[in-house]
């Protein structure tokens, strides 16, 4: 019996035509009868899945989307816990396309990409090495998701997207954000603003960060420029709102950094103070009682917090003694505290995170994560710092980006904020931003 093996032949282009034309037909349908019962709904989904597939095929918008929605996360999460999640992954997506589909290879050759990189074994090793379940795959998720979009936007400002559109999308999305925390605080609705991030000090470390970038926009703006200024005016009011102390460092910080490097001029500072306090006593006056209580809540909680900074950065400071190369783990420093606790304080309840980015990082991810960790953000404060003083038309934004990554360097060492946009969107910049290629 002889088999004889033939090579397929191709497909019948009428065939193929007839069986794409009676999908469409049955899509059609599905849709026209779908309509039908709610058209409302048929016509938000065909705009959805619309959306998506242009933001798939066009990396640019899904990275100004991821941007601008970063400050709504926890309204965002509130409605869906996985919405953020679905625009991050959209952008790695989107960034994949692009790579597939056009011959240039990704314009990421800088040393925060291998910075990064490095930040990446460590986080695998430490990973391999104390798993911490779910809470450590969630931290070791959070990591990996950011450690990818600062490669994508590193990616897009070098190659087709403005880093002044980034940088404007990301003001304009912290001063919408502002607006609300700032309204629901007048509201009433707390003793201290926080709005669509629920934590006041996570809300400030945003806020801080886009100040300098609003100044820029309004020096740089050839429509509209005040703007701008009134940006930067409300970002600083609902700062002082969230009666963050680690954001208020941070603020001085980088009004220290513009002095000196002749950024801003002491009588601006002096007329800025000025508008504030005035912005200050007009809210006390319009609402006195939301103003004294927010005080009396933070005078209430002072004291016990800096006990509490000083017990959780000294067991942070252990965990990483104890653990030196590869720490504890992604989430290694919820998952262990009550073991270093010794009968320190007698309410732990929240001491579940160090309130210190660098201590918690070599905490969790030890002595290699830090140093990784830590020449992501040097690096790109490098990168900025070389671009503003070029003297190349770039130099104010690469001004801007330095002070506010002296604002966010110096607020992090109050606050646990390796998790948060602002720290991998100024590495990215000032990547993108180094004149140096």
């Amino acid at each position: 019996m002889e088999l004889t093996l033939r090579a397929p032949g191709r497909t019948d282009p009428r065939v193929a035509g007839a069986a794409v034309a009676t999908a469409f037909a049955a899509t059609a349908v599905a849709v026209g009868a779908a309509a039908a019962v709610d058209p409302l709904a048929v016509a938000v989904a065909v705009a959805g899945v619309a959306l998506v597939a242009v933001m798939t095929l066009k990396v640019e918008w899904a990275a100004l989307a991821f941007v601008a929605v970063e400050p709504f996360e926890g309204y965002l999460e509130s409605l869906s816990g996985t919405a953020v999640k679905f625009v991050g992954a959209l952008l790695f997506l989107a960034w994949l396309v692009r790579l597939l589909t056009r011959t240039a290879p990704a314009q990421v050759r800088h040393p925060v990409a291998l910075a990064i990189a490095a930040l990446f074994v460590s986080l695998l090793a430490a990973t391999a090495l104390h798993a911490n379940g779910t809470s450590g795959a969630a931290v070791a998720a959070r990591y990996l998701s950011f450690m990818a979009v600062a490669l994508v936007l590193l990616d897009c400002m070098r190659t087709s997207l403005s880093p002044r559109r980034v940088a404007a999308v990301y003001v304009s999305s912290c001063t919408a954000a502002a607006g609300v925390g700032l309204a629901a605080y007048l509201a009433g609705e707390g003793g201290r603003a926080s709005g669509p991030i629920t934590d006041p000090n996570d809300f400030a470390f945003f806020l801080i960060t886009a100040v300098p970038l609003a100044l820029y926009l309004w020096r740089s703006a050839e429509r509209g420029r005040h703007i701008f200024l009134a940006a930067a005016g409300l970002l600083l009011l609902t700062t002082l709102a969230t009666v963050s102390r680690g954001a208020m460092l941070g603020l001085v910080a980088m009004i220290g950094y513009a002095l000196c490097t002749r950024q801003l001029r002491l009588r601006a500072v002096l007329a800025t103070v000025g508008v504030l306090l005035a912005g200050v006593l007009a809210v006390a006056g319009f609402a006195p009682a939301l103003v004294q209580r927010s005080l009396s809540n933070k005078q209430h909680v002072a004291a016990q917090n800096v006990e509490d900074r000083f017990v959780t950065w000294s067991m942070a400071a252990e965990m990483t003694a104890d653990h030196p190369l590869l720490g504890t783990g992604p989430g290694g420093f919820g998952a262990n505290y009550s073991r270093y606790l010794r009968g320190r304080v007698t309410d732990p309840s929240q001491l579940d995170v160090a309130h210190e980015m660098y201590l918690q990082t070599s905490a969790e991810l030890g002595l290699v994560g830090f140093v990784a960790f830590g020449s992501v953000l040097g690096l790109g404060f490098a990168g900025a710092r070389r671009r503003a003083t070029d003297g190349s038309g770039s130099a104010d934004l690469g001004s801007a980006v330095c002070t506010a990554f002296v604002g966010m360097l110096v607020a992090a060492a109050f606050l646990t904020e390796q998790y948060y946009l602002p720290v991998w969107l100024l590495a990215a910049l000032g990547a993108a931003l180094d004149p140096v290629r």
